[in-house]
């Protein structure tokens, strides 16, 4: 009785073959519908429904004729499999696992016991012998008239009379599995398409290397450990992390047996539609599909739902899948594109909105938030550029994790044309709604956001840092500047690098201090009061939550400890709302934009960005300053210019003359004058974690998820 319960996907499609006299209810549940054949298995098991399926489903399927037939049938699958891989350049027949280990290092043996092997994941043999007899698909080759076929179709006979009961003996190397004792038992099973096939599994582990192939696995090695969880698969690094959490797991927190039962059923049955809609073209894995999906659907709604509710979902969600394989998805808009609008606009009127319903939606209030008293100003110029055209609503006070789904869904139900969302930590909930309402652009403001469903914008903050590096390094006395930064997101460390290299462009042997303003325990004070030869830093803080003097920009400590603005870089929003409302009147919204995840990242050339000096300087200084503003809106110099160097002096060279946008959006590295490092997941606080889970650096979940 044990290992039916344990075994029960690997009858989904042997019912299905011989049980069509007993269907299941249309509408269900795939946990119901799971659970209902595991009642038709453990009946047929235990109450003699071998002789049913004689005289009923098979129709005497147990003579020799039709099992030669079954044989027939898998050798012209094995012969399609053999042709294919030798088409592809690949062998034709089953890996050896003996052959595959030459020269690795195995550091462990471990015995699992026995296990409930996906079939898809049995890939070969532990040695040589026979390997030949069978396609790559473990389908077999050799001919009907052979002692190897005979004892193929009594084999086949005796599953469908009373079904295979002893396990294979296999080993498991990077979650594949090779098989030592029953390779023939593995063919028919995968014949008749059994989902899991037991096993008594010894796993081999490798010593650690830089692959990604041994990190994936690593990361595999820690959640078999809570969840016994083997056949969920990712071609990327994090996945296994962000699956527990997206389960609704803590990160420690172990499976019970009912949440493998009902994950299992969730993932075949999900798997089913991931293929079906043609995922297998992709090069990803149904697990890559499912963290997508298990993203914007909640897991405990997803294992509530129909197949055809999944398909429907997922079919919904293929662009933001699809993104997952390109390697250009998120498409860069550097400044907003005034020129000639698409021919098919502009013979059809009605692409043409007449009036425009916008939602903007904040965190905080303009009360006590700069960063909202900011949106709020391109908010009011927005109203100027369209008169009588829009109808705005503004919503402060919004919580990312209580009601911000709740007010998206209100405002999509009310036929609202576009929705700008202020706060990173609200684009979870945009994309979970923006798959329900395509009708509603959403938009959210950050950066590096890989989900066609919802743009983003932001300004290019490093280039107005640059020019704040080089103004710190006229002002300061010595040769150490402070800098705070407030979280591990893109394109912070593109902008500490920038105000480095503006610095050492006055001030060639400077150095800057770098703190973080989102640590549990910062340890040190960010206004760098223990640094008795550092009077300038630049300090970042995205938010005022308790509405007090604005510590943001590059400031002076004074002798009495005060703190004074010397120059602070300012956002224009209104040249991102007034840009894109524009194009949605011009009909140029779409334009070129299909599949893709379009982030707009404007900056000086596009006057979305400024500084504000609150300090008298030299006309000289100013002078010098606007020249530069100029230069660096009309392209005419890099601020990151080959052959500069990151801590340790590393080379980073980038792929072309000069840094990419993207390279620049991505950077992860910190420059060689830098004082400092990338803050440690552990040092986080709660507020950080949430926005690294978002929009972190992908090279700091990578290293500490």
């Amino acid at each position: 009785m044990k290992m039916y319960l344990t075994n029960m996907v690997s009858y989904l499609s042997y019912l299905k073959k011989f049980c069509k006299s007993t269907p299941l209810p249309e509408k269900v549940s795939h946990k119901s519908e799971f659970h209902v054949i595991l009642s038709l298995d453990l009946c047929r098991k235990h109450g003699g429904a071998g002789r049913e399926r004689k005289t009923g489903a098979i129709e005497e399927g147990s003579s020799a004729m039709a099992m030669i037939e079954d044989y027939r049938s898998a050798l012209r699958a094995g012969q399609r499999a053999y042709r294919a891989c030798v088409a592809r350049g690949q062998s034709p027949y089953l890996a050896v696992l003996d052959d595959i280990l030459n020269g690795v290092n195995i550091v462990a043996q471990e015995p699992l016991g026995l296990v409930d092997i996906p079939a898809e994941s049995i890939v070969g043999t532990k040695t040589s012998g026979r390997h030949t007899a069978f396609a790559a698909n473990f389908m077999p080759l050799l001919e009907e008239d052979t002692e190897f076929a005979v004892k193929w179709s009594n084999l086949c006979e005796a599953h469908l009379e009373e079904g295979i009961h002893t396990p294979i003996i296999a080993y498991e190397y990077l979650n594949k599995f090779y098989v030592q004792e029953g390779n023939k038992r593995v063919s028919v099973l995968k014949y008749y398409e059994a989902v899991t096939i037991p096993g008594t599994v010894t796993r081999l582990v490798p010593a650690r290397n830089d692959t990604l192939e041994n990190k994936i696995y690593y990361e595999f090695l820690d959640f078999y450990k809570l969840s016994k969880i083997n056949n969920v698969r990712f071609s990327r690094l994090g996945g296994y992390a962000k699956l527990q959490t997206l389960v609704c797991k803590a990160a420690s927190e172990v499976w019970s047996d009912d949440d493998r039962l009902n994950f299992s059923a969730l993932y075949t049955m999900f798997s089913q539609q991931f293929y079906a809609l043609g995922g297998s073209a992709l090069g990803l894995t149904p697990g890559d599909a499912l963290l997508v999906y298990l993203s914007v659907y909640r897991y405990s709604d997803a294992c509530q739902s129909t197949p055809s509710q999944v398909r429907e979902n997922l079919a919904k969600l293929w662009d933001e899948i699809k993104i997952l394989t390109e390697p250009h998805a998120v498409e860069l808009s550097l400044e907003p594109k005034p020129g000639s609008e698409p021919l098919l606009n502009k013979l059809n009127i009605f692409s043409k909105p007449s009036q425009l319903k916008v939602v903007f939606l904040h965190e905080y209030n303009a009360k006590n938030s700069a960063w909202v008293r900011g949106h709020e100003k391109g908010i009011e110029a927005l109203k100027k550029a369209f008169p009588d055209r829009l109808v705005i609503t503004n919503r402060e006070n919004v919580s990312p994790e209580v009601d911000a789904e709740q007010i998206m869904e209100e405002v999509a139900h009310d036929n609202a044309d576009v929705v700008f969302t202020t706060s990173i930590r609200m684009r979870p909930a945009c994309l979970k709604v923006a798959a329900q309402h395509p009708k509603t652009r959403f938009l959210n403001c950050c950066l590096n956001a890989p989900h066609p469903l919802v743009r983003t914008y932001y300004p290019r903050t490093y280039e107005a840092n640059y020019l704040l590096g080089m103004l710190a390094g006229i002002l300061n006395l010595t040769d150490r500047v402070g800098y705070v930064a407030a979280n591990p997101v893109y394109g912070v460390p593109a902008a500490v690098n920038a105000f480095a290299r503006g610095l050492r462009t006055v001030r060639p042997n400077s150095h800057i201090l770098l703190r973080w303003a989102c640590l549990q325990e910062p340890g040190k004070p960010l206004d760098f009061s223990d640094c008795p030869d550092i009077e300038l830093f630049y300090a970042c803080s995205p938010f005022e939550p308790t509405g007090s003097a604005r510590e943001y920009g590059l400031c002076r400590r004074m002798p009495d400890g005060s703190i004074q603005p010397v120059a602070l870089p300012v956002w224009k929003w209104e040249v991102f709302y007034i840009g894109i409302i524009r194009s949605i009147f011009e009909g140029t919204w779409d334009s070129g934009s299909s599949g893709k995840a379009i982030n707009y990242w404007w900056g000086f050339r596009s006057d979305a960005e400024r500084l504000d000096y609150y300090e008298t300087l030299p006309k000289g200084t100013q002078q010098l300053l606007d020249l530069l503003e100029k230069n660096l809106a009309a392209n005419e110099f890099p601020i990151f210019p080959a052959g500069i160097f990151a801590q340790g002096h590393i080379p980073k060279a980038p792929t072309a003359d000069t840094y990419t946008p993207k390279e620049l959006m991505e950077m992860d590295w910190l420059g060689e004058c830098v004082e400092g490092s990338l803050p440690r997941y552990d040092q986080l606080d709660v507020r950080t974690l949430g926005l690294l889970e978002i929009n972190g650096l992908s090279s700091l979940k990578e290293t500490t998820l």
